[in-house]
């Protein structure tokens, strides 16, 4: 048996406004939106990998609702390249009773984002379980991760998850994190307003990523080799998350 999706009858996608373009999209380019899910049509631009069967995953009336007691990876299917920003709002809930001794807590806002496998293929679909996603190269953030104690911007090489940044609570930190913050943390029930933004880097601005929270900038990185294509998923475990708003830009 696999985990449940409920799948509500098609609705009307609504239209949004053309967007001031940000500063990393310098004019004569603009930022236009070229994918929404209002989350009023079903699943089916999302692909589900949940690690327990009792999984529920609904998209109606405007809310992705999430409510999972173990790991989950969402896919989003479209590939995704260029100078490119992704985004979306988010509510933390109590994790659901399933979750055991994890419920009620909130945590794991996370994401995979250009990832491809080493022959730079598809991600092949996997279980669900985190340790199952080692071998993706990819980038990835766990906001309030760990019971809302870590926020961590990691590098998947295929081989090893090396930490590229973080903030942490003292008993879980890392060499070289930072404490948490307000600004790092998942608030109950509070609307976090997430961007990523992956760009080709330039000379004159060589940031290719940006994560933001609530327009607070958390992580930014200019790598030598950065990875600029590839899928995004929602990732979480053992909570409970409401997504609306979902939204990809292009600079174009």
């Amino acid at each position: 048996m696999g985990p449940a999706l409920r799948l509500p009858l098609c609705g009307l996608i609504l239209s949004l406004p053309l967007l001031a373009a940000a500063h990393w999209c310098e004019a004569p380019r603009n930022l236009e939106p070229v994918a929404v899910d209002d989350f009023r049509a079903g699943l089916a631009r999302w692909r589900l990998e949940a690690e327990d069967e009792r999984t529920v995953v609904t998209a109606a009336g405007g809310v992705l609702d999430i409510a999972t007691p173990a790991g989950l990876s969402l896919w989003w299917r479209e590939p995704l390249a260029g100078d490119y920003a992704i985004r979306f709002t988010a509510v933390a809930l109590p994790a659901p009773a399933s979750a055991g001794p994890h419920a009620g807590r909130i945590s794991d806002l996370n994401v995979f984002w250009n990832a491809l496998e080493a022959d730079g293929s598809e991600p092949y679909p996997r279980s669900g379980k985190f340790a199952g996603y080692d071998t993706l190269p990819t980038y990835y953030v766990g906001f309030g991760a760990n019971a809302n104690t870590t926020t961590r911007l990691r590098l998947y090489d295929g081989r090893q998850r090396r930490l590229l940044a973080g903030f942490a609570d003292a008993a879980s930190a890392e060499p070289g994190e930072q404490p948490m913050t307000r600004d790092t943390r998942l608030r109950l029930a509070q609307p976090l307003s997430i961007e990523i933004i992956s760009r080709q880097p330039t000379a004159a601005d060589p940031v290719h990523l940006r994560w933001r929270a609530d327009s607070n900038e958390v992580f930014t990185r200019a790598d030598a080799n950065p990875r600029l294509q590839g899928y995004f998923a929602l990732r979480t475990t053992a909570s409970r998350l409401q997504i609306r708003d979902f939204q990809v830009f292009q600079c174009r």
